[in-house]
């Protein structure tokens, strides 16, 4: 796809001050350059291919590692089989040490398979690295996870929870798209997935405009990300991202903030999103435009003055919730899906 876009906006010397203050509230995607460019596993990167697969594997605590493998044909592109009843590449299990050796001997050679560890808890894998290699964006409670592999490409799609997604080695290309240009992207199955988020069908390497034409109108609002090892990109919520590795050995840093991966102490917007298909999709359409009315009055609008009428003492759960209205309501639902 050799279609000019729109670049990202590059901040530099960012903290968490300049971070919530000023980048989070534009809800757009933004590169932090440079921002992890003093981490050891960086530096190590930068040295050589070899020195940080050597970085890896002093850190490994042992065991083996879950991984997918795509055949050479596939050009790199995870995704579905054709007629999309199962998936284009197999998972594997294996020593992190003959991972990464295959890795680094098929990023050398045309022609091989792609490999992909992706999305790995890093706690699991390598302890120490978090300790020394630190972000203070986000919320400590913010578990990283890896993703290392060789020219690896992930369909568009999107995450339910904020992002900031950090590159070690090799280079990353992300196109995104804001959320609302969900219908432009044709999104495949929500329940059957290559790896857990839903996917845009289109190969970005080579659109089919006729088979998908509003895909024209989803390229006039996206936006691109060239990330080298040491930059950052923050994602929002929502927006939709492919991405591309290339250069080598990929390695990727991401934590995510929010969302359905955090923790579950209370439902997440897309297990409200689920329940409505359940209860609502399938109503006659007056039937929905109604509830819609009524979505946006009690949850989509501001509430500050709709309630006013209302004594404060009143107001239950359309005040603030206490932790008793969300135990309440947890419980409520519970007996109701019973």
């Amino acid at each position: 796809m050799n279609i000019p876009l729109k670049q990202v906006s590059t901040w530099h010397d960012v903290n968490r001050e300049i971070f919530e203050r000023d980048i989070v509230p534009r809800y757009e995607p933004a590169i932090l350059k440079n921002h992890v460019a003093k981490w050891p596993s960086v530096i190590s990167a930068k040295q050589s291919e070899k020195s940080i697969c050597d970085y890896l594997t002093k850190q490994y605590a042992g065991g083996n590692v879950r991984f997918a493998r795509l055949a050479a044909k596939h050009h790199g592109i995870f995704s579905y089989n054709e007629d999309i009843t199962g998936f284009n590449f197999t998972r594997e299990v294996g020593p992190l040490g003959v991972f990464l050796a295959e890795v680094y001997n098929n990023s050398k050679q045309k022609g091989s398979d792609t490999l992909a560890l992706q999305s790995a808890l890093i706690s699991d894998y390598f302890p120490q690295f978090s300790q020394d290699n630190t972000l203070e964006l986000f919320d400590k409670k913010a578990s990283p996870r890896i993703w290392i592999g060789n020219d690896a490409v992930v369909s568009a799609h999107f995450d339910d929870a904020e992002n900031i997604a950090c590159v070690v080695s090799g280079k990353r290309r992300f196109t995104l798209f804001p959320p609302n240009q969900i219908d432009n992207l044709y999104a495949g199955p929500i329940d059957f997935t290559p790896a857990g988020a839903q996917v845009s069908l289109v190969d970005f390497s080579n659109p089919d405009f006729a088979k998908f034409p509003k895909f024209r109108n989803a390229l006039s609002h996206a936006l691109v990300a060239e990330l080298e090892p040491g930059d950052a990109l923050y994602l929002p919520s929502l927006w939709w991202h492919h991405v591309q590795a290339y250069g080598g050995v990929n390695i990727l840093v991401n934590y995510w903030c929010g969302g359905s991966i955090a923790s579950r102490a209370k439902p997440a917007p897309l297990d409200a999103m689920l329940m409505a298909i359940l209860a609502i999709r399938e109503l006659p359409q007056d039937q929905k435009n109604a509830w819609q009315d009524f979505f946006n009055y009690y949850i989509f609008s501001q509430q500050n003055e709709k309630n006013a009428h209302i004594p404060e003492h009143a107001l239950g759960i359309l005040g603030n919730l206490s932790s008793k209205h969300h135990k309440d309501l947890r419980n409520w639902l519970i007996t109701q899906l019973k």
